[in-house]
């Protein structure tokens, strides 16, 4: 029997110019499900649903224009903090 994991966000501080960087990392773990970008301040400016199910080009293609407005807004913000939602396996005796 499947039991589903479990969610939890993950809060960290990136600067602007690393933002790209981090999302593509992001995109690369298996764990991480969504992830939402907000100002210092916690105004939420773009949230990114990471679980695609693409693979190869297709994924370039759809990610293109995501990563093209993430570096629009690291272009414009020094610091920004993300929330990333991550979803754990099942855990041992559940």
């Amino acid at each position: 029997m499947d039991r589903p994991g479990r969610t939890f966000i993950e809060q960290i501080e990136v600067a602007g110019d690393q933002l790209v960087r981090t999302i593509k990392k992001l995109y690369a773990d298996a764990d991480a499900r969504r992830v939402i970008i907000r100002t210092a301040e916690g105004r939420e400016l773009l949230s990114i649903p990471l679980t695609l199910g693409l693979a190869g080009g297709a994924l370039t293609v759809v990610v293109a224009p995501v990563l093209a407005a993430v570096a629009a807004i690291g272009g414009t913000v020094a610091r920004v903090r993300l929330d990333i939602e991550r979803e754990t396996g099942p855990h041992v005796g559940d």
